[in-house]
């Protein structure tokens, strides 16, 4: 039987922050699952596996009572200098051409390619390199014999080429080799990054205990909190708790009428968003910059005899309203809407328009 635990809110700046940046809701769940599917299962039941931004939101060990729990960084993939997704056809960019034994899964990170086969090597070794000259169809392939690290290479082949070269078939692999020659080993555009969210969050927060990450085997490594806060490295395939994430607010890129919007929170979420603060309001704002529509639909409404209310129940306190746009015929019902650029409430509008739409998740 799953326990679920649920923590409270912790903001990324703290609750007297007037910060813009969305809060999010852990959920530690008490049940025994590797880093991949607590990954899907997080997707599944809220947002994803935790990322944690700061000390603040570290504090999720407090509620950890016993044994590590799963977060959401893991050892990053191995990817491609040229990321131009055009240049790729399907399974393209996943082609590879190790060698026995590689990659080893220690610290080294870079591509050395040597008599066909592939080895991964510290990106500061200094290497004979081979770039990719999207220019020249007859010879793409450009040896470059100054041995240069990895990142020195790719700005080289950036700068008077096109990028480090990909190998996306065995027959370019065939063809970059012999464009090898008889040099010792040739840099290629394959690197992996060092660590990665689940989310494709950008944050660089880490609380690695001492020594930690330890490289050790060649397993995916996946990141686990303990009670005490630290965090180690653990191969992915171990079983045990997790850390959800959940967000507070959610943009949904969907373009329904107020009413269509109105039902999908509630049937999805909890509600549309009511906005009744300053601190709310930036939220907000910093999520409709996202939208896909010139408004994006709040839990806003006029009623006769009422005025302006939002669906949780308040009357309107606090405004952001665009000039002009609070004024409404009395005898009118409208809706309300936020700019997804300047971020301000408008009026002149009906419910048939649509437009994307924030829900909250939790009662307001």
């Amino acid at each position: 039987m799953m326990t679920l635990l649920v923590i409270a809110t912790l903001l990324f700046s703290g609750l007297g922050s007037l910060s813009s940046s969305v809060p999010r809701q852990f959920h530690v769940v008490k049940e025994q699952k590797n880093w991949r599917e607590a990954q899907q299962y997080c997707r599944e039941e809220f947002t994803d596996l935790a990322t944690i931004d700061d000390m603040t939101e570290n504090k999720v060990n407090n509620i950890i009572s016993a044994g590590n729990a799963w977060i959401g960084l893991k050892q990053g993939k191995w990817q491609w200098s040229l990321a131009d997704r055009d240049f790729y056809r399907e399974n393209e960019a996943e082609f590879r051409n190790w060698a026995p034994g590689e990659p080893t899964g220690g610290t080294e990170k870079c591509v050395n390619l040597w008599e066909g086969k592939w080895y991964d090597l510290h990106c500061w070794c200094l290497r004979p390199f081979i770039c990719y000259d999207g220019g020249d169809s007859t010879h793409p392939y450009v040896l470059v014999t100054d041995k240069k690290k990895w990142a020195d290479a790719q700005r080289y082949c950036r700068e008077k080429h096109t990028d480090l070269a990909s190998v996306r078939n065995q027959a370019e692999n065939d063809q970059i080799e012999e464009v090898r020659g008889r040099v010792n080993g040739a840099w290629i555009g394959l690197f992996r990054d060092t660590w990665e969210w689940s989310d494709g969050s950008n944050s660089s927060f880490r609380h690695w205990n001492t020594g930690e990450p330890s490289y050790d085997g060649g397993a995916d490594k996946c990141t686990e909190i303990t009670p005490s806060g630290q965090w180690y490295d653990a191969p992915c395939s171990r079983s045990q708790n997790f850390i959800c994430y959940e967000d507070i607010l959610v943009l949904v890129h969907e373009n329904k009428t107020w009413r269509e919007a109105l039902q999908y929170c509630r049937e999805h979420h909890v509600d549309l968003v009511s906005v009744t603060s300053e601190r709310v309001q930036r939220w907000v704002s910093e999520l409709a910059k996202g939208a896909s529509t010139a408004h994006v639909w709040l839990g806003l409404l006029h009623s006769y005899g009422l005025g302006w209310y939002w669906v949780c129940g308040e009357t309107v306190c606090y405004n952001h309203w665009a000039p002009g746009q609070e004024q409404v015929e009395s005898c009118k019902h409208r809706v309300g809407a936020v700019e997804s650029g300047g971020g301000q409430w408008v009026s002149n509008l009906t419910e048939t328009d649509k437009f994307n739409f924030i829900c909250t998740t939790e009662e307001q």
